[in-house]
């Protein structure tokens, strides 16, 4: 259960009476930026793998002997393994960069929305929330 500005409105015995997940909106907001950040790490390695593969492979050299392509390779290993035991074994491996970009661009805006509901349902609004730390 998520906290309110109705739960506020009823006084503490209600909100004594219910399981909570989160006791409060800072640790709800904090946890869900946290992923939000995860995923951003992530899509921005993703982008920057696919960049500095199109420079290098114009310039007629091999990406895995670039050492910057390598390390965005390691920092999007995991999620990119994660969609490759996800997905069936007719899909090409050159494909699964794709895919993992796509999955983790929808879980981006599903975090970012996720965030705006609870800002809304705690009764503040979205400027407010981000100003809360």
């Amino acid at each position: 259960m998520w906290y309110n500005a109705a739960d506020a409105r009823r006084g503490s015995a209600a909100l004594a009476s219910r399981p909570r997940l989160v006791n409060d909106i800072g640790t709800t907001l904090f946890a869900l930026r946290l992923v939000k950040l995860v995923l951003e790490i992530a899509l921005l390695a993703l982008v920057g793998q696919g960049v500095v593969f199109v420079l290098i492979r114009t310039s007629g050299q091999p990406a895995d002997d670039n050492v910057f392509y390598r390390t965005l390779k390691v920092v999007s290993s995991p999620f990119t393994r994660l969609v490759r035991l996800a997905s069936p074994k007719f899909v090409i491996d050159r494909h699964i960069p794709w895919a993992t970009f796509a999955l983790l661009a929808v879980a981006y805006v599903w975090v970012l929305f996720t965030i705006a509901n609870t800002c809304i349902g705690a009764g503040l609004t979205i400027a407010e929330c981000q100003r809360l730390r």
